[in-house]
């Protein structure tokens, strides 16, 4: 399944600026408005508005162990200032992988034409140790620590489909 219906019924609602327009403003909906614009000026519903607006909150449940995987990947500033945002303008997926290791640059290579490796540290990683992102943002698959590599390599296929060459991963010794 693509998506979760209420999520995305709810998204509809939230993101079309003439859901409840059509009968054009009365008093009560002005007061209304009035209502929603002070409520979006607090620091604790702003973003919960821009959240539901924008889509962030969307969660893909595929079962996947780490409580990123599925969602909205954090825009990531890179040590040298690219954001993760403009990594993703070519309409690849990206590994990120904050430690440099090279058992998931190996993962990686197999989907070199889908998938952009990157070995980079971030200013903020969120105690991740790599990160796999779809095109569209969501993260396919994170790693904290020491990243399970069956599971990175069991979120490849599934989102990007079959390597371009049969996958054979090295030994864990040479990481």
């Amino acid at each position: 399944m693509v998506g979760n219906l209420p999520d995305m019924m709810r998204l509809g609602r939230w993101g079309d600026p003439s859901f409840g327009l059509i009968s054009g403003p009365t008093r009560s909906s002005r007061s209304l408005e009035a209502i929603i614009r002070d409520l979006i000026d607090t620091r604790d519903v702003a973003p919960f508005f821009a959240e539901r607006v924008w889509g962030v909150s969307l969660h893909y449940d595929r079962g996947d162990a780490h409580p990123l995987a599925g969602r909205s990947a954090p825009d990531f500033q890179l040590v040298d200032g690219t954001k993760l945002g403009d990594l993703l303008r070519n309409g690849k997926g990206l590994f990120l992988d904050f430690d440099a290791r090279p058992l998931l640059q190996a993962l990686a290579s197999p989907w070199s034409g889908r998938i952009t490796y990157i070995a980079s540290d971030a200013k903020d990683r969120l105690a991740l140790s790599a990160v796999l992102v779809r095109p569209d943002g969501f993260v396919a698959w994170a790693g904290d620590g020491a990243p399970n590599h069956e599971e990175a390599a069991q979120a490849a296929p599934r989102w990007f489909g079959q390597p371009r060459r049969g996958l054979r991963l090295p030994e864990p010794a040479n990481a």
